[in-house]
């Protein structure tokens, strides 16, 4: 029996994943905070659900103890809880900022130090699902940089549990048909000053229209179950990546910023 623990399976990408997998013969244990739309899994066969939130380290513990005495092991774990939050780093909260680094960072590093004891060594696998923004650095979006702590805390960790035969990927996804992606019309969050107001309300209306791209999260999860299958996998992985944002990222800063200050005039 081959077992999968999946956060953030409760929707998207997440609950693609926790299907394909489940298809392709493996036991899954989605996890999500959302009770409610977690629910639309329990009847899948070979899907085990618990909720689980991944900033709260007794939540996470309670889960690892389900897990572990009742299956024993792990061959995988896949960290895709994420959220993305749009403001102004000026005047937001520090809360608002941590809580996406709280989610999108810190959520994997515990669920990872958690379940390790029980990740099977040597031949597990832990996959991170980042994304190709994470080389934006632009106004408004602090998703880009939890995704460019989160590859870099990846990599740390690679090398660490190679010593243990335990590989460590990220996968940097492009679009998919998620609530993220659907959530950009809809980008709204209250800014005193008039002059960033007016930057950010022209963010807020050209953000979805820059996306390229779209795939489903159907497709996403069928080309992530055959990366977790690769034979000595390698660091990072690219699924629907945009061949502009590659090159807007070898840009120097001082183009891209004057780009952005105009497009946001």
């Amino acid at each position: 029996m081959k077992l999968v623990l999946i956060t953030g399976a409760a929707n998207g990408l997440g609950r693609a994943l926790a299907i394909e997998f489940a298809c392709q013969g493996w036991q899954v244990v989605a996890t999500d905070i959302d009770r409610k739309a977690l629910e639309s899994l329990k009847d899948e066969p070979g899907i085990h659900i618990l909720v689980m939130d991944v900033t709260s380290g007794e939540s996470v513990h309670e889960v690892f103890t389900e897990v572990k005495n009742r299956f024993g092991s792990l061959e995988l774990i896949i960290n895709n809880a994420g959220i993305a939050r749009y403001f102004p780093f000026s005047e937001a909260p520090a809360e608002a900022f941590r809580e996406v680094f709280e989610i999108n960072l810190f959520g994997a590093y515990r669920v990872n130090q958690t379940f390790l004891p029980i990740v099977k060594s040597p031949g597990g696998r832990i996959l991170h699902i980042g994304s190709e923004s994470y080389h934006l650095t632009v106004p408004f979006m602090p998703y880009p940089l939890t995704k460019r702590a989160l590859e870099s805390y990846a990599k740390v960790l690679r090398q660490e549990l190679r010593y243990r035969g335990i590989d460590v990927v990220v996968i940097r996804p492009g679009p998919i048909r998620t609530r993220i992606i659907g959530d950009l019309s809809g980008i709204r969050y209250p800014v005193s000053d008039r002059a960033l107001s007016e930057a950010f309300q022209q963010f807020a209306e050209s953000v979805p229209h820059e996306v390229s791209k779209v795939i489903s999260p159907e497709v996403a999860a069928q080309k992530i179950y055959r990366i977790s299958r690769f034979a000595n996998p390698g660091s990072i992985y690219r699924i629907n990546n945009s061949l502009r944002l590659r090159l807007a990222s070898l840009l120097p800063f001082r183009f891209l910023e004057k780009a952005i200050r105009r497009k946001l005039a």
